[in-house]
């Protein structure tokens, strides 16, 4: 199996600029994920719409940033907002829980932020693992690991959803650490990871993921990391990868109309 090692990365608060290419592989990703062809053109926010077909539940809104730029996706019958946030308060930041409660008023729920990191595949040394063992996507033994670390930790990995196969870590012929990755729209390898509670602190979160890592680079994708915000321990394992921050998403449910 392959296994990943970066070539440098960022430290925290230091300005890096994404090679243009990869950049905008990254922005068409997001373009095709959210229907938003005239998203990320530029810096600013960008606000759309949904279709009245489009499965996200009613009265929900997502707002994903990469770097000077942001798209917002309304409800389809929020149209009120949309001229107002197309106009209104342009450098707030709407995956920030309060701009949000500033601008829109009130929510029922809120989801994030998380943080999106990108690793520049260019940047990545690619070569064979002896050790690395894996499974195909869906395997049994990965389905107990996600019941092993209870449904929250699993959803939130998205381990489930992995349509590649897992880069997975053994002990006494149990899985106890797997990462694989799902493709989003032949740009990016949208990368999931997911340990026992009990074996997590140990490095065995990082050896997995830089051998999915591999997978994704040797499929000609970028790499993407999403964790929220508070998850400090998968933000770092994504940064020792070389991994780096440059963007945030957010989903919030507006109030019922009173």
């Amino acid at each position: 199996m392959t296994t990943a090692t970066p070539g440098g990365h960022a430290e925290a608060g230091e300005r890096w600029v994404m090679d243009q290419q990869i950049a905008e592989r990254i922005r068409q990703g997001w373009r095709a994920e959210l229907a938003a062809p005239g998203a990320f053109r530029g810096p600013g926010r960008h606000v759309q719409l949904r279709p009245e077909h489009d499965p996200a539940p009613a009265r929900w809104v997502g707002v994903v940033a990469l770097g000077d730029s942001s798209c917002v996706s309304l409800p389809p019958r929020a149209s009120a907002w949309l001229q107002d946030l197309q106009r209104r308060d342009l450098d707030a930041d709407l995956t920030d829980p309060a701009a949000v409660a500033r601008m829109i008023g009130p929510v029922e729920a809120f989801l994030g932020p998380a943080i999106l990191a990108f690793l520049d595949p260019t940047a990545v040394e690619v070569g064979e693992d002896p050790r690395g063992t894996s499974v195909p996507a869906g395997h049994e033994s990965v389905q107990h690991l996600a019941a092993t670390c209870g449904p929250q930790d699993a959803q939130e990995s998205g381990i489930l959803a992995v349509d590649s196969p897992l880069a997975v870590c053994l002990v006494a012929g149990r899985v106890v650490a797997a990462s694989g990755y799902q493709v989003w729209h032949g740009q990016l390898g949208h990368l999931s990871v997911l340990v026992d509670p009990a074996f997590r602190g140990r490095g065995l979160g990082k050896a997995v993921a830089a051998r999915a890592v591999g997978q994704v680079v040797d499929a000609g994708l970028v790499p993407q990391w999403r964790a929220r915000s508070t998850l400090v321990a998968s933000r770092q394992i994504a940064r020792t990868l070389g991994f780096v921050e440059l963007g945030r998403q957010a989903t919030y449910k507006l109030a019922s109309p009173q």
